[in-house]
């Protein structure tokens, strides 16, 4: 497995070459779901979408952090929930309500309304 560079070469290639980067977390993230064992990988693969999606909606670097350290509180906070009360992980139940499509007397087509 790759060695992690060093703070002052991540941060000359954030600065010079942010693909490079990139490509380095993409690729050092992929080796270690590949080293993990075959029933975790599944799991680790969807983390990664996951993290990826997050960070596709980060407009800069600065709210890319953000969006990842309130992910990560999001996910650590289930963590402490699994531990310390993990009967409360299933007690909420979806309330499942039957489709009724709208009916002909609710529906407005555009060139119908008064403006």
């Amino acid at each position: 497995m790759q060695d992690l560079p060093s703070f002052d070469e991540l941060r000359a290639m954030a600065e010079q070459a942010p693909d490079d980067l990139e490509a380095l977390r993409l690729s050092m993230s992929e080796a270690i779901i590949s080293n993990a064992s075959t029933e975790m990988q599944p799991r680790l693969r969807a983390q990664m979408s996951h993290i990826n999606q997050v960070i596709a909606k980060g407009k800069n670097p600065n709210h890319t952090n953000i969006l990842l350290m309130a992910e990560l509180q999001v996910q650590l906070k289930r963590f402490a929930q699994a531990l310390n009360a993990p009967e409360t992980l299933t007690e909420h139940q979806a309330k499942i309500m039957p489709f009724s499509p709208p009916s002909k007397k609710q529906e407005v087509l555009p060139q119908q309304r008064e403006e």
